[in-house]
């Protein structure tokens, strides 16, 4: 993919039509002590243009653009295989993409672009691709790894690690598995949390034991269940057992009475009258008195009447005792009665259960059980949850294995890789220490790759700003996408001096002729007037003059990119 030309439906707009090899967009100041205060252009709108690619390719919603330039619509051209191809994309309906005319959701036209991008089938998406070779955000350019703004080291191993050529399949399998590993932890955590797990966790108590316990209640319900006869009319046996039961004891209170009744009875009858008239007589001679007949005569009277009184009280006492001997006969046999009926019920209510017992029965059956499958479900987890880290421990050390052997596999093209890194930088400083490490990461982490661009540091300015640019062309240069351009925005030439910026040029030039390549830089006229006192005459003017696509400047609104006066904060 090559850029062809970038127009707006506004008259006011300056068209960027692009060539092959080197482009430049100067930055022309009227005032030369202006300074740019940060933001994406108070200045004439060189990064704009960055801004600019990555909203007709797909970029997320720029917000300031529906602000500011409402109704705006950017087409951008490019040619894919010899084909040319026209994208567009209107600021105020920033979710439908034209491409080659034909209306697209975001989505799609990301997926064509991305087929046109890779040839094969790959973990990646075509934004984070594009800011490889259009590095567009200021953060971008602090990093020779992130070209994203604010990637993540996963994000930009994979996107860079396919374009260094270098083996996704492994990258995306040690984030998997560290993603797995994470996953488990976050389970770790929830059981935790879990009322009963969290009781055996922090060890207030024994899970086995807890569990044995369980399991012998369990079996214990069980059995008692299984034995349990449940009586729908239990509760009336229970009145009934209660009512004989009152029966009874007011029987057995009769009883003992009536017994009480015969031993009295008994008792009476067998007092007897021991006062006679000859004992009389006696006692009265004894005390030598004398008694007259006729007193002899009324005291036998008295003795025959005191005989029948006797005989008759003892007549009336057989008499009751027979009543209450027949009564008493009667009440024990009665009571007999109850005391077998009683026996009955007793025994029936032994051998059932009321059916509200039994289901209370059942439910703490129930329970029990629940809680068992809660202490079987904590411990088969954790040892699932166990057994599965240290599968996962395994499998780090067997992606380990397989990544060495890659790179073992690899080091002939790695070691051309690095070749060509090196020899890039020695360009630019023949006696600084460089070069390219791309080693194994070991660690139980999501970056299978340690990749690291070196220069060594003298402290001098743009150093770091060399390393990005020897990075992507790097990147460009292993032909592992579809892209055959490189954009850099000014900042990248800012902090280098004269000989850094007119050796970038050259190296760029250079391979933009071997290889069939763009690079397209902005640049502020100042920095370019330094490249102008290094390079000969015919070198600036075949390099920089003929490479030079559009000069904007800041002394009107129309001579700035477009063509109006807009603030725009696009670092957000």
């Amino acid at each position: 993919m090559q850029l062809i030309k970038l127009i707006a439906d506004k008259e006011s707009f300056h068209t960027i039509s692009f060539q092959k090899g080197i482009n430049i967009i100067v930055g022309k100041k009227t005032n030369p002590s202006n300074k740019v205060d940060g933001k994406t252009f108070n200045g004439v709108g060189k990064s704009l243009i960055v801004h600019l690619l990555h909203f007709c390719l797909c970029s997320n919603k720029i917000d300031p653009f529906e602000e500011k330039l409402p109704k705006w619509t950017f087409t951008l051209f490019f040619s894919h295989n010899g084909k040319e191809h026209s994208i567009s994309r209107n600021t105020s309906s920033q979710g439908d993409i034209y491409l080659d005319g034909e209306k697209k959701k975001l989505k799609d036209a990301r997926n064509c672009l991305l087929n046109m991008i890779i040839n094969d089938d790959h973990p990646l998406s075509f934004q984070p691709l594009l800011s490889c070779v259009a590095r567009r955000y200021r953060s971008s350019y602090n990093r020779y790894n992130q070209s994203s703004n604010y990637p993540d080291d996963y994000s930009a191993l994979l996107n860079t690690g396919f374009l260094l050529g270098l083996n996704t399949d492994l990258i995306v399998r040690k984030k998997n598995l560290r993603a797995e590993q994470d996953n488990l932890k976050k389970t770790e955590s929830l059981f935790k949390k879990d009322p009963i797990f969290k009781e055996y966790y922090c060890g207030n108590s024994d899970a086995q034991l807890d569990k044995d316990e369980l399991e012998f209640e369990i079996e214990r319900l069980k059995k008692e269940l299984s034995e349990f006869k449940v009586s729908n009319n239990y509760h009336e046996i229970e009145r009934e057992a209660n009512e004989i039961s009152f029966s009874k004891k007011k029987l057995e209170n009769d009883i003992a009475v009536i017994e009480n009744n015969i031993k009295n009875i008994n008792s009476a009858l067998n007092i007897q009258a021991d006062l006679s008239v000859a004992r009389v007589v006696q006692m009265y001679e004894s005390a030598t008195i004398e008694i007259s007949d006729l007193l002899k005569k009324t005291l036998n009277e008295v003795e025959e009447f005191h005989q029948n009184l006797i005989h008759s009280r003892n007549t009336r006492l057989k008499s009751e005792l027979k009543r209450n001997e027949d009564e008493l006969r009667k009440k024990a046999e009665i009571l007999e009665s109850l005391g077998k009926k009683m026996d009955q019920l007793l025994t029936y209510l032994n051998t059932h259960g009321a059916l509200e017992e039994y289901s209370a029965l059942n439910q703490q059956l129930t329970d029990y059980q629940l809680r068992l499958n809660h202490i079987q479900e904590y411990q088969n987890m954790l040892k699932a949850f166990q057994n599965k880290l240290k599968e996962i421990k395994n499998q780090f050390i067997l992606e380990d294995k397989s990544t060495d052997t890659y790179l073992e596999e690899a080091e002939p093209s790695l070691k051309a890789l690095r070749q060509k890194y090196y020899e890039m930088t020695k360009l630019f400083y023949p006696k600084k220490k460089s070069g390219l490490l791309i080693e194994n990461n070991t660690g139980e982490n999501q970056i299978r790759f340690n990749v690291e661009a070196r220069i060594e540091d003298d402290s001098s300015d743009g150093v770091n700003e060399v390393k990005i640019f020897c990075f992507d062309m790097l990147l460009l240069l292993q032909k592992m996408s579809n892209f055959e351009f490189l954009i850099h925005d000014s900042r990248l030439l800012a902090n280098m001096d004269p000989r850094q910026r007119t050796t970038l040029y050259r190296v760029a030039y250079d391979i933009c002729k071997d290889f069939g390549f763009q690079y397209i830089t902005t640049i502020n006229e100042d920095a370019l007037n330094s490249v102008q006192a290094v390079m000969d005459q015919e070198e600036y003017h075949e390099i920089i003059e003929n490479g030079t696509i559009l000069t904007l400047k800041d002394d009107s609104a129309s001579s700035k990119l477009l063509g109006i006066q807009v603030d725009m904060d696009l670092e957000k």
